[in-house]
């Protein structure tokens, strides 16, 4: 397999995770489809929190077979920024990629005195089988 079809089964992964995210009827009771962001919260948003932010930090090939890649491995981080707390939305996060088959790891928690918000997330990582 080559180097594209690395990065479009990564495409594809990342897609399949933003679609499960905002259609999860739990998340969406907390949270707004529309402020569910790659990488970072576009700068002059005027919307309020809670933001959450989908971060892939990882996407390789981890094991093969005769010569091809038979598993790859993904590594994602989502964080919540919200003024109150993150634990009720964190949930429907955990649940929607533990369903993709991710396990849930190194937890993120900080309060970002300028904004006023606090952060929570997870690292979430999965072994995808080709």
């Amino acid at each position: 397999m080559s180097l594209l079809n690395l990065i479009e089964r990564s495409i594809q992964l990342k897609d399949k995770v933003f679609k499960a995210l905002e259609t999860n009827p739990a998340l969406l009771l907390l949270a707004e489809a529309t402020n569910i962001y790659e990488l970072a919260v576009p700068e002059g948003v005027q919307s309020s929190p809670p933001y959450i932010v989908v971060q892939e930090l990882d996407y390789r090939p981890t094991r093969w077979a005769d010569g091809k890649q038979i598993q790859d491995s993904a590594v994602y981080q989502i964080d919540v920024y919200h003024n109150d707390s993150c634990d009720p939305i964190l949930v429907p996060i955990v649940d929607v990629m533990e369903s993709l088959d991710f396990q849930t790891g190194f937890p993120i928690n900080e309060f970002l005195q300028k904004e006023r918000l606090i952060r929570k997330g997870y690292r979430f990582e999965a072994n995808i089988l080709l």
